[in-house]
């Protein structure tokens, strides 16, 4: 039986203490779309506390931040001097290890951002797919979708990281040639498409339309049959001729008569159910 090889995975119990926000390195400045939500999370954490930062403690008694960049940014936008952190000691091979799989955990990551997270697990630190996502608690499915992201288009990229196009939408540009992905893109955000129009609308530029008319034709004989059925449903319970005119959307019903008798049949149904009705 073949064994998974294991991964490295830096382990410590980190030190929880209180450190000045000047003495923590890292933490990009926000960009103008995210300064709405920067604005949001400093009330909240001056109402709520700080949650502990993870930092790495260097040689010279500075800081470098592994995770919690926004909440930093928000402390320092709050005014507090001083957070909460738990500070480790690793080296800076597991440094990055470690900072790349706790960013990963959070729900908080753009899907852009953990692409690229995943991205150099795989191609500095030998991960596969399968170590990502044992380690960060998500499904290999999960874990490939995301990095199916980085074989988009720059175009495309950028809009996904602007929060134009979401990551759905962006997946299901994956199959489409690169020449044509951002074209698709824009035509999505113009109409405001669903994940799954997008995926429609791909799905019948890359199929060949004469596959397409024979899905179609399937689809209209399946409806066709579902409609037989049913007249022929009427047909034994009226206990007469019934046809129809038209299609699954619209059209119409002819119930024959041959008799008086037939008519006080159909009378005597719909008198049954008027009563039913009633009875509710």
């Amino acid at each position: 039986m073949k064994h998974a090889k294991k991964i490295y995975i830096p382990a410590q119990e980190g030190e929880l203490k209180t450190i000045s926000v000047d003495d923590i390195e890292g933490g990009a400045e926000p960009s103008a779309a995210d300064e709405t939500a920067l604005k949001k999370r400093a009330a909240y954490l001056l109402i709520n506390g700080v949650p502990p930062l993870v930092v790495n403690a260097g040689a010279d008694g500075r800081f470098r931040l592994l995770a919690g960049a926004g909440d930093l940014l928000a402390a320092k936008r709050a005014g507090i001097a001083e957070v909460p952190a738990r500070v480790y000691r690793f080296s800076e091979r597991d440094a990055e290890i470690f900072a790349l799989t706790e960013n990963l955990k959070r729900d908080s990551l753009g899907a852009m951002e953990a692409a690229y997270m995943m991205k150099r697990l795989i191609s500095e630190f030998g991960w596969t797919q399968d170590d990502i996502s044992r380690t960060i608690g998500k499904s290999r499915p999960a874990v490939a979708n995301t990095l199916r992201l980085l074989t988009l288009s720059p175009e495309v990229v950028g809009l996904v990281e602007s929060g134009r196009l979401s990551a759905g939408h962006a997946r299901a540009l994956v199959p489409v040639p690169a020449e044509k992905q951002y074209a698709f893109a824009e035509e999505a955000i113009r109409r405001g498409y669903s994940v799954r129009e997008t995926e429609r609308a791909v799905k019948a530029f890359l199929t060949p339309p004469e596959v397409l008319q024979s899905e179609k034709a399937a689809a209209a004989a399946a409806k066709s049959a579902e409609l037989k059925a049913f007249v022929e449903r009427m047909r034994s319970v009226f206990r007469t001729k019934v046809s129809l005119i038209g299609n699954d959307k619209k059209g119409r019903i002819y119930i024959d008569y041959y008799s008086a008798e037939d008519l006080w049949r159909f009378e005597e149904m719909l008198d049954m159910i008027e009563s039913f009705e009633r009875r509710d």
